[in-house]
């Protein structure tokens, strides 16, 4: 067999490990994330079915951005008494029900003097991109109940992009990515980690309930996706080594 010691021969074999390999990897990783997206899918639902607990008795940890924390306050359903303030928060490129628009949020504070950001709602967006479309604001204090939410870290990036739209009556900006943190720095108020959406009629717009960028049975069809290509893979790779080696014993005879 002295194809065996071939130098092409070990090199097909080394990169068809590599490929099947990062194949099966891939497919394992989909699956693994399958699995946790159903546990939050869980979670989430048996939260929706909880009773609001009072804001005031939310208290974060020092590291928002730790995905422990982000799985214990995702969806808690709260209520609270907010006093709006004249400062506005459009969301760009946001889509609901195959229109495109914006998230729009208004500065809030709580009894405890805590800044929060509230969702309005979306807001079908205009042509001209020179202007925002008008929102209603909320103009007192108002007792509201709704859940806790955050948008988790994209891997395309999480920069504000931030463009002034103020007027004499509001402070306005739009904005690309909902980075808390960085919106924070950007106002000068220490907003909390998490944005309170209201689940009742306290705003007039739809308020679209988008905690997970894909869902576990996506996860579950890339999975066997990927080991299907692996099995495809081998096959293809075994087939084709047995008709070369076929075909080297022939032609050594």
């Amino acid at each position: 067999m002295i194809w065996f010691k071939s130098m092409k021969f070990w090199t097909g074999i080394v990169l068809t490990v590599a490929v099947f390999s990062t194949l099966v990897k891939l497919g394992f990783w989909q699956q693994q994330r399958g699995n946790e997206k159903s546990q939050l899918e869980s979670m989430l639902a048996q939260r929706s079915e909880q009773s609001p607990s009072s804001l005031s008795s939310v208290r974060f940890s020092h590291a928002p951005q730790l995905s422990d924390d982000y799985f214990r306050w995702i969806g808690v359903p709260v209520f609270a008494e907010v006093a709006p303030l004249p400062q506005l928060i459009y969301l760009d490129n946001q889509t609901v029900d195959g229109q495109v628009g914006y998230l729009v949020y208004q500065l809030s504070a709580d009894n405890q003097a805590r800044f929060w950001l509230v969702e309005l709602g979306f807001v079908k967006g205009m042509v001209q991109r020179h202007s925002l479309p008008a929102v209603e604001l909320l103009t007192h204090s108002v007792m509201m109940t709704g859940r806790l939410y955050r948008k988790m870290t994209s891997p395309l990036g999480n920069k504000l992009y931030p463009e002034d739209f103020s007027s004499s009556a509001t402070t306005t900006w739009r904005i690309q990515n909902l980075n808390l943190e960085a919106l924070a720095e950007h106002i000068g108020k220490p907003l909390q980690p998490w944005v309170i959406q209201p689940s009742d009629s306290t705003t007039p717009y739809e308020h679209p309930w988008k905690p997970l960028s894909m869902n576990s049975a996506k996860h579950y069809a890339y999975a066997f996706q990927w080991f299907a290509m692996a099995l495809v893979f081998a096959l293809v790779v075994g087939i084709a080594a047995y008709r070369w080696a076929r075909k080297t014993h022939s032609t050594r005879h």
